[in-house]
């Protein structure tokens, strides 16, 4: 986490509450007790293997983050800062913290969602197929990335993954409709 960071404030029915940030150095609104809400945006990069098998990029957490240290997390994402879009902090989080480089263009919206009561999630994902994986981890909150195949991740996920995401089933059946809906299942 970016102490130096302001959040961007959100109403209760999800619009920017313009000029409005939380700040991040005070850890996050749910944590205060604050009644503020903020908003996420989440990555899932994909890919169809060269046996045509769809697989799901997963970056592990450094052991030195204060939050699920050495669990597995999905492919990136974070919190939108003050006047940002929620594409522009999406393809901003995906660099940051994996290196990969996407354009708000890319992204496809998969679902919005609350994620608890302090914060929104807006869920994207993008076909990573056939680009360059040149992940790097400059930011120090990741240690490595693996492709899994969407065939083993509920499984992955239910063992591995950090625990708000191994009861998250919400955000994957969205998931698994989206591949659906696009033609990759």
């Amino acid at each position: 986490m970016h102490t130096d960071e302001l959040w961007q404030v959100y109403a209760p029915n999800g619009e920017v509450i313009p000029g409005k940030g939380w700040n991040a150095a005070l850890d996050n609104p749910e944590d205060s007790g604050a009644d503020e809400i903020v908003g996420v945006a989440i990555v899932f990069l994909f890919r169809v293997n060269e046996e045509g098998v769809l697989e799901v990029l997963w970056q592990r957490r450094s052991d030195k983050v204060s939050r699920h240290p050495g669990m597995w997390d999905i492919s990136a994402g974070g919190h939108i800062n003050l006047g940002e879009s929620l594409v522009e902090a999406a393809a901003r989080e995906a660099w940051e913290e994996i290196g990969a480089k996407i354009t708000p263009e890319e992204l496809r919206f998969v679902t919005m969602s609350p994620f608890n009561k302090n914060r929104f999630a807006w869920i994207y994902a993008v076909d990573y197929t056939g680009k360059e994986e040149d992940f790097r981890f400059d930011d120090g909150e990741v240690s490595e990335v693996r492709w899994i195949s969407y065939a083993e991740m509920e499984d992955f996920r239910e063992k591995f993954a950090k625990k708000p995401l191994q009861k998250d089933k919400i955000t994957f059946k969205c998931l698994k409709r989206w591949f659906r809906q696009n033609g990759y299942l």
